[in-house]
């Protein structure tokens, strides 16, 4: 096992990391990459090593801040169902009131839940009758948007 003394370039902290020697031995890569993760806020250094365990560069990275970044820029992906209408005129025979009422709102941008919204009812039960109506050949179909 060798040990590697440098200074790391972005806390300025001098620090001493052990290395296998199998780690730079069996490396395919010459100099071998080494990565080291110390400080608060936690941050990266890549330490390239040579077969002869010079220290040829170092580079850091402030990988706490990128992944609060990212965690900051992520919000959760919703789901909603859009019943999309037929081209043309439907037929409104054979539907009920509620039917005709749902088929009368169904535009293709509004969602199960905006319908059920407006309607003033449970939100699954427009979801299945969007359904019975697709089946009808009342509604071209109910898409899935992720947003």
């Amino acid at each position: 096992m060798a040990q590697l003394k440098f200074e790391c370039p972005i806390c300025h902290e001098f620090l001493v990391v052990n290395i296998r020697d199998a780690q730079v031995r069996y490396s395919l890569r010459n100099p071998v990459p080494i990565v080291v993760t110390h400080g608060d806020p936690e941050h990266a250094i890549t330490l390239f090593v040579d077969k002869e365990y010079r220290l040829r560069a170092i580079s850091g990275s402030n990988i706490v801040e990128r992944a609060e970044e990212a965690k900051a820029a992520r919000k959760p992906l919703t789901r909603r169902f859009v019943p999309v209408p037929m081209k043309g005129q439907v037929d409104l025979d054979d539907l009920n009131s509620f039917q005709i009422q749902v088929l009368a709102l169904v535009d293709g941008k509004r969602s199960v839940d905006e319908l059920a919204q407006v309607l003033g009812v449970a939100t699954m039960r427009v979801k299945i009758l969007c359904e019975q109506l697709v089946r009808l050949g009342k509604i071209e179909s109910v898409q899935v948007v992720i947003e």
